[in-house]
């Protein structure tokens, strides 16, 4: 059973890009089409990178996991959760993720693009649709654990979805690194600081807590159309920023009202005084 209960596409998809259109820290992006009966589909095919692949045992072990969180995702249905359609086999030793493609991107480069444009009402649709994406999967039990401006997906309405979840744990498994050294690969923006702080001894485990922190930093990059730290460049200063306990600012000329400020330093407080998620959606 090369999928069970995952539908497998892998002869459904056509016109598949020549080369991947973006690559992550986690593997390759590619466009294909994929035929519905008469209706042909624009999809996203997301590849997961073989770590370690000339050892067979681990290939396997880590391809059952992969199925597994893949299982998670194909059960989720809510209108903030990017859809899982299926599988293909012909990408590499994991199987490929299918999922509709998002017109407009992931958040980060939205926000850039459309700044001018957006809304204070758009904006707040766009946390809506974040939020309820988020209660939705912490009521199933599922702790996103990278939620950042890259995991977060707009479709060509302008409504945002979720995407990624459960993924970065179990990649970075497959590595053997920690959350710690790895959290140097982009997400260290929007991260929770304790994430960050924790020595190799003592791991903090993620936490819908974690997802919470994010949720902050993701609520002042919609706000003010710039990522956390948006002045400091280069993300090892900003690891340095975070391990020192400074929180992001809203640029200067912002106009955040207060208590939505004082709502996005109630994220990153620490895990114990964070809101909890049913609080956020009531919040936006």
């Amino acid at each position: 059973s090369a999928s069970d209960c995952l539908e497998d596409l892998t002869n459904k998809l056509q016109g598949r890009s020549r080369y991947p259109i973006a690559s992550g820290g986690f593997g390759d992006i590619w466009n294909a089409s994929h035929r519905i009966i008469l209706n042909i589909t624009q999809v996203a095919v997301k590849t997961i990178r073989s770590f370690g692949s000339d050892n067979k045992e681990l290939t396997r072990k880590n391809g059952k996991r992969v199925r597994r969180e893949l299982k998670v995702w194909a059960r989720l249905k809510h209108r903030s959760i990017l859809p899982l359609c299926g599988v293909a086999n012909d990408f590499g030793p994991h199987p490929a993720m299918i999922c509709p493609w998002a017109d407009n991107g992931a958040l980060t480069g939205f926000l850039e693009r459309q700044q001018d444009v957006l809304s204070p009402q758009d904006k707040f649709s766009l946390l809506d649709d974040i939020a309820l994406g988020l209660e939705y999967l912490h009521s199933e039990s599922v702790v996103h654990g990278d939620l950042t401006g890259s995991n977060v997906l707009i479709y060509g309405n302008g409504r945002a979805c979720l995407a990624d979840f459960g993924l970065s744990t179990i990649i970075l498994e497959f590595v053997g690194t920690s959350y710690f050294t790895s959290s140097i690969r982009g997400n260290v923006r929007w991260v929770a600081a304790e994430l960050c702080e924790a020595s190799e001894d003592d791991e903090v485990s993620l936490s819908t807590e974690c997802d919470i922190y994010s949720f902050g930093s993701i609520t002042l990059q919609v706000l003010t159309c710039k990522v956390p730290y948006y002045n400091v460049k280069n993300d090892i200063l900003v690891l340095g920023q975070v391990i020192k306990g400074k929180k992001p600012e809203p640029p200067k000329e912002s106009q955040i009202a207060p208590g939505l400020w004082e709502f996005i330093q109630r994220c990153w407080l620490p895990r114990a005084s964070r809101p909890s998620v049913g609080e956020i959606v009531a919040f936006v």
